[in-house]
């Protein structure tokens, strides 16, 4: 039996919840897909899509971990900020990805239209804001996305963001049109079932145990009720892949990160702090990122720890909450908090390639946001099933190097403290790095 959703928002306003049963037989396929989240699912769907017959597993539910947990924002690049990318890969390497990325954004939508996959409301819009006074410095980073990489990204001055969001702790802003926001939940299960339509099998409670290469060609994967014979296989498994693969799980970080989202609040009272339904991150390096639900809740984002999730975990992200908007003092009462582990590279970028002919890794997207997801399993799916060699973009982050073994979360931890000590040291501007840190 797989385990239930975790008590979560989404869990709770799921549209359909109906679990899958578990492989127990033998199985043949061409391709198996390991991991039941986002980009395992983008994976599947993209290769049905092109006439292969796939089977998905998962350990758990699908959407159990990252997944169904996340803050809902569907914005465009990575963890990494654009401009290091461009010093690690230069400008037109850096070009090439954001276009991957536009696409992945788009690609979505479509998945939604065409599939009628109701994970609303989506609502168009997020808002960058900063906590640093220092106008000028947005508008270069403005003018710098519209010319180096196209982005119709709009400035918002300290007035006009502090219209929407009134608080003193913002300053100056941009407004990116083209992001939007949904229920992540709803699409995994919506994107699941269009995968079913076109004849693709998914399991759940079906952890992948280990995976042989067989010396007539091809993979078996191994679980405790059956093995499945395939021609390729596609590890989706994140933080999860555990001793499934030694190489994946030494080369990221596991690290914890945290939402709450508050009971509904007074409509009216709200409007005199969070007047605006926009998505909304800050510039900061330990950043929050939030959102007004359709029921005037607040869903709120942020933090991150090693140490697992903390018993206190509702009052310290209202807290945070209240530290912004301290006109919401007697009125937020947190409904749900939650938690849970995510795979985070110590280069900020998601981990996709082979580690042999046939064998492929589609990984490591903690931070990124759910566009990236999109993106992996679309390069991946049609690196397989057309030789397409887009995957390559992600060569220079893909070479699994060791990111500290058993003392990796501690030396992440390490990073967010300093990250968290120059927010409070330094008064200069960030660089905008969207987190919306994907959950697991």
């Amino acid at each position: 039996m797989s385990e239930s959703y975790i008590e979560t928002y989404y869990r709770d306003t799921l549209n359909t919840n109906n679990p899958r049963e578990a492989l127990t037989s033998d199985h043949d396929t061409e391709i198996c897909v390991i991991g039941g989240g986002l980009a395992g699912l983008s994976t599947a769907i993209g290769l049905v899509e092109k006439g292969k017959k796939v089977t998905l597993i998962e350990a758990n539910r699908i959407g159990w971990g990252a997944s169904g947990r996340n803050g809902g924002y569907i914005a465009k690049g990575y963890a990494q900020g654009y401009k290091q990318l461009m010093k690690m890969v230069g400008l037109e390497h850096t070009k090439d990805l954001h276009k991957l990325s536009t696409h992945g954004r788009a690609l979505i939508k479509e998945k939604i239209k065409k599939y009628n996959i109701d994970c609303g409301p989506i609502k168009n819009g997020v808002l960058g804001v900063s906590w640093n006074n220092h106008p000028e410095k947005v508008k270069e980073y403005i003018e710098w996305m519209r010319d180096d990489l196209n982005a119709p990204l709009e400035y918002w001055s300290t007035e006009k963001v502090r219209e929407a969001c009134k608080t003193e702790r913002y300053y100056a802003g941009f407004y990116s049109p083209e992001d939007y926001q949904f229920h992540p939940l709803n699409y995994v299960h919506g994107l699941a079932s269009a995968i079913e339509g076109h004849g693709g099998k998914i399991f759940e409670a079906t952890k992948a145990d280990k995976i042989d290469e067989r010396p007539d060609g091809g993979y078996t994967v191994n679980t405790a009720n059956g093995k499945i014979k395939c021609d390729q296989v596609v590890l989706c498994c994140s933080i999860y892949v555990d001793d499934l693969n030694k190489k994946l799980k030494y080369a990221a970080f596991p690290v914890y990160t945290y939402v709450m989202v508050t009971k509904p609040i007074d409509g009216a009272l709200l409007d005199t702090a969070l007047n605006t339904d926009y998505a909304i991150f800050d510039n900061r390096y330990a950043q929050d990122y939030y959102r007004r639900l359709p029921d005037n809740r607040i869903l709120w984002g942020g933090r991150v720890s090693v140490t697992g999730v903390p018993k206190n975990l509702a009052e310290i992200m209202k807290q945070d909450l209240l530290k912004v908007y301290p006109q919401l003092a007697g009125a937020v009462e947190p409904e749900y908090a939650w938690g849970g582990s995510l795979c985070y590279a110590p280069h900020k970028m998601p981990q996709i390639g082979q580690l042999k002919p046939g064998y492929w890794y589609n990984t490591c997207f903690g931070g990124h946001g759910l566009v990236p997801t999109s993106v992996g399993g679309d390069v991946v799916s049609s690196a397989i099933a057309e030789g397409d060699e887009r995957y390559k973009l992600f060569e220079p982050f893909s070479k699994l190097w060791f990111a500290g073994g058993p003392l990796s979360p501690y030396i992440a931890q390490s990073v967010y403290y300093a990250w968290r000590a120059r927010d409070v040291m330094i008064s200069g501007f960030s660089d905008f790095k969207p987190s919306f840190l994907g959950k697991k």
